[in-house]
């Protein structure tokens, strides 16, 4: 076959020339320039992935030329080249996040989450486009590292294997090509502008055809990498929209280039004139400012929360005296000592110092079979200690930003429906064929009714000037200003849509214990006979491994007393059980201590039927000696909390709680109706109430602690988990909240209702942007140069307006200062 053929036929898998040999599929209809790139066609369509030649038709693929072989990864398997490398690892299942600089496009991303696909080893697959990052779990004896790094290699995306960034915080890479056609762009205008002046200042007679010719040829040298490289960031966005059948903004813009740029060569070439080559120049220098202007300023707000504060998860450090202490995990350092309790999560990679503990992974994997965990294994981050409580030693510092992103895990993501975002979308896509029609009818009328110039004045002017730019920046500024501005009143949202969610909330649903009570004030008392030391101690490490509110305030009472150091008086239990709404077991030995409710312990629920306060019951050996009566202390301002909530929410607020009804007479007159107050509810209770709200239209806001709730936390459109001072995050949570900022959240209701009105405000704005800059540009007689330095103000004006307004919403309503 000859050379020129094999040049101009095209590999159908990366779209690269097949230069040196030329493979054709059994079908004929498939060509490749190699067979590692006719394998992965074969792969792809054997496992139903066909569709991934359908998104990017052109090169959606990478060459195969020079993947490396299978063995060469081999190196991958040894435990101390894996280790460092791997964010997981349990025996079975590992959880790995690779670097692959070869994603560079929306079917890559296909591919890789569909990996799964491709070899059943591969569990889930994310991709992080922005970071060219993928975070993979696979089944360690099914798939090997080096197999998954074969796997990858097969089709394509090679891992960047260098452990440089575990180590160092990599620096954000500055965007040279970008600002390399910007610089081209201003190069060309400025050279352009100096050779069409002698047009410009020449009289009647104009300048000598000569000249004329010299400075249009020159002209059309400068503008050549202009319209060929410069502009390329229009043109390759408006081709991957047309073959995905799409309209945006960058088909209307490039028509826009285009037109001017052939209209001016054409002027030139026919010598009427040098053309508009300068105005051409300049429009595509002004369109990359702005958009390297809007890039910037998106990143500068970089709405990830990656930052040491975001996290409010506590942990209990183990003092070098001995004594425990309750600190941020954002303190925690490599070498520390913890302890975590029942239920607790285990915020960073450690070593577990017990002789043995059960993690329950499920918030790494999403598989809740409990993993055996023995002295001197490595337990990784995002696991959470199941039965008795276990001390650890820590590997490496707490990293917020790795568990936000399990926090975000596709696993623990809500259905939720479409917000704003989307609507601005969708108003994008509709807005650019508009446009291109108002365009082409403009074009249509000058040249009936005027003249050429004007015609193409027309059509180009309309096709710059109108940017639904602006729309899609108003949601994201705007939400992103709230959930910067809500974090730093302590209330951390587990992403930015949550605020939209919040506005649209019409029905609050309150926890009483830990939530409108203190966890660590209630009035304790014990009713019965007087407990021997022995068994005030079995008490005290039983709820010690507790983490429940009722629990805790037994536990503080009962320390008080103490006259010894506490790691000298605990005793570890043998066995630990804590059963959700019910109480906790604890096994010393041959003695069973249990505490909770009436019925957990064995008592008859009439006993509670007189009880004035709340009451945890207490049995030795199943023999009852008493109970401790808690009179509850409620946070401050939490009547006037309620009353603002009832009269913003027309008495649509709600208490769940799975105590007895003591303190109905005290919650009546705060909540207006004993249908609000529902008492002895269990778990499965609240879940059921948070859905029949949902049934009857309601948008739920549910706020609990994090243990009991965790069913209709995720049943809400919003959770609340608050926090203080343990760790009772939960993934079913939208938000967690700092037990102290819970008084502000009937301005936290308002001041995210406020955020969407200003960004309907913002969206009203730019539509009349447009309106005005359209009935201008009809006329023909608004030069596109104008157009391009207008643009612009529209994204500007929209980001100054969204950040002003949000922050001056969050002042009114008492949120910044």
């Amino acid at each position: 076959m000859s050379a020129e053929l094999l040049e101009k036929t095209q590999c159908t898998h990366c779209g690269e020339p097949c230069d040196e040999e030329l493979i054709t599929s059994a079908s004929g209809d498939a060509h490749f320039c190699c067979h590692g790139c006719h394998t992965v066609y074969d792969l792809l369509n054997e496992s139903g992935l066909g569709s991934f030649y359908k998104i990017d038709q052109q090169n959606p693929g990478i060459s195969m030329r020079k993947v490396k072989q299978a063995s060469q990864f081999s190196h991958l398997d040894d435990p101390q080249v894996m280790q460092p490398l791997l964010d997981f690892n349990d025996g079975k299942t590992a959880r790995v996040t690779l670097r692959l600089p070869q994603i560079h496009c929306s079917s890559c991303i296909y591919l890789l989450e569909n990996l799964h696909k491709l070899d059943s080893g591969v569990k889930s697959a994310e991709v992080f486009f922005d970071r060219r990052e993928a975070a993979i779990t696979f089944s360690l004896e099914a798939l090997p590292l080096s197999g998954l790094a074969a796997l990858l290699s097969r089709i394509g995306y090679e891992p960047d294997l260098s452990l440089d960034h575990l180590s160092t915080k990599k620096q954000r890479a500055t965007n040279r090509p970008q600002l390399l056609k910007i610089g081209i762009a201003g190069f060309a205008f400025g050279n352009i502008m100096l050779f069409s002046l002698p047009e410009y200042l020449a009289g009647p007679g104009g300048i000598d055809a000569q000249f004329l010719k010299l400075f249009g040829g020159l002209n059309i040298i400068l503008a050549l990498p202009v319209f060929l490289y410069s502009a390329l960031d229009f043109y390759k966005p408006a081709l991957a929209s047309i073959r995905q059948r799409q309209w945006s903004m960058d088909i209307a813009i490039s028509l826009g280039i285009m037109a001017m740029f052939f209209r001016s060569l054409y002027e030139i070439l026919s010598g009427m004139g040098v053309g508009y080559m300068d105005s051409f120049a300049m429009l595509v220098f002004f369109l990359l400012v702005g958009r390297l202007f809007q890039q910037k300023t998106y990143e500068s707000l970089s709405f990830d929360r990656d930052f040491k504060s975001y996290f409010p998860l506590s942990v209990i450090r183990i003092t070098k005296q001995g004594d425990e202490e309750s600190v941020a995990a954002t303190r925690i350092e490599a070498d520390d000592k913890i302890l975590i309790r029942n239920g607790e999560l285990v915020p960073a990679d450690s070593i577990l110092l017990e002789e043995e503990a059960w993690l329950d992974y499920s918030f790494v994997t999403g598989e809740s079979e409990p993993v055996h965990i023995q002295k001197g294994a490595l337990v990784y981050a995002g696991g959470r200690n199941v039965k008795t409580s276990a001390r650890f030693k820590t590997v490496k510092p707490v990293s917020s930003s790795y568990l936000t992103r399990l926090w975000n895990s596709e696993a623990f993501r809500k259905p939720k429906p479409e917000g704003l975002h989307s609507t601005s979308g969708r108003f994008s896509r509709y807005f650019s064929p508009a446009i291109l029609g108002v365009a082409t009818v403009s074009a249509m009328y000058w040249l009936f009714f005027g003249e050429a110039g004007l015609a193409l004045n027309a059509f180009t002017a309309v096709l710059i000037i109108a940017c639904p730019c602006a729309i899609a920046l108003s949601a994201p500024f705007t939400l992103g200003w709230a959930t910067k501005i809500l974090g730093k009143n302590k209330i951390y949202l587990k992403n930015s849509e949550v605020t939209e969610q919040f506005a649209a909330v019409t029905s609050v649903v309150f926890d009483k214990t830990g939530t409108l009570t203190h966890r660590d004030q209630a009035k304790v008392a014990f009713a019965g006979r007087n407990l021997e030391p022995e068994e005030n101690r079995l008490l005290i490490s039983a709820l010690h491994e507790n983490t429940h509110p009722l629990g805790r305030a037994v536990y503080q009472h009962l320390q008080t007393e103490l006259n010894q150091p506490l790691r000298e008086y605990l005793v570890k239990p043998d066995s630990y059980r804590e059963e959700s709404g019910k109480g906790v077991e604890a096994v010393f030995g041959s003695h069973k201590v249990r505490l909770g409710s009436a019925a957990w312990v064995g008592v008859s629920k009439d006993a509670e039927a007189d009880a004035l306060a709340s009451r945890v019951y207490v049995s030795f050996d199943g023999i009852i000696p008493g109970y401790f009566e808690l009179q509850n202390q409620y946070r401050l301002g939490m009547s006037e909390l309620i009353q603002s909530l009832r009269t913003r929410l027309t008495d649509s607020v709600f208490l769940l709680s799975g105590d007895n009804d003591q303190e109905k007479k005290n919650l009546l007159p705060v909540f207006g109706s004993a249908e609000r107050l529902r008492f002895k509810q269990s778990p499965h209770d609240k879940l059921s109430f948070v859905e029949g709200l949902k049934a009857g239209k309601q948008e739920v806001l549910m706020i609990g602690d994090g243990l009991n709730d965790a069913g209709a936390l995720r049943s809400s459109t919003v959770g609340i988990s608050l926090a203080e001072d343990t760790s009772s995050f939960t993934p079913a949570s939208d938000v967690i909240m700092e037990a102290g900022s819970l008084s502000l959240l009937d301005r936290v209701l308002a001041f995210s209702r406020s955020s969407v009105t200003i960004i309907y405000v913002s969206f009203a704005i730019s539509i009349l942007y447009n309106i005005i800059g359209l009935s201008y540009a009809v006329t023909g007689t608004l030069s596109p140069l104008i157009c391009a330095i207008i643009m612009p103000i529209s994204s500007i004006s929209v980001i100054l307006f969204t950040t002003l307004a949000t922050h001056w919403v969050a002042r009114k309503n008492g949120l910044t200062t």
